[in-house]
């Protein structure tokens, strides 16, 4: 994140958890978009109560289902890089191949 220019490219990073308090990094946040890139948080379960008394008003469900209702702009210019559940990441491999992102630029942490 820290590299600094991209040369006019974009990235995503869809950051998935199962409620605010298990989000790391979010102090981050600001820095990583002040540098290009767009965080988009997705709780999956924000009804659930949070020690630190946290109450979520952003995107809920999960990381494939934000991916899939916000699509892929230029699939055949995208790559992902995936760490995760591995049902998480095969969904989210499958749907960006049918989206024609090209195979090879579809890295997963297994």
């Amino acid at each position: 994140i820290g590299a600094g220019d991209k040369g006019g490219r974009t990235c995503t990073l869809y950051y998935g958890v199962r409620t605010p308090d298990d989000m790391p990094y979010v102090s981050k946040f600001p820095e990583w978009e002040a540098l290009g890139v767009q965080v988009v948080p997705v709780v999956s379960q924000p009804d659930v109560v949070c020690e630190s008394g946290a109450v979520w008003g952003g995107r809920t469900g999960y990381v494939q289902n934000a991916l899939e209702e916000d699509g892929v702009a230029i699939p055949r210019n995208s790559g992902a890089l995936m760490c995760g559940v591995k049902g998480m990441c095969e969904s989210v491999k499958s749907m960006l191949e049918d989206a024609g992102v090209f195979e090879g630029r579809v890295l997963t942490n297994f």
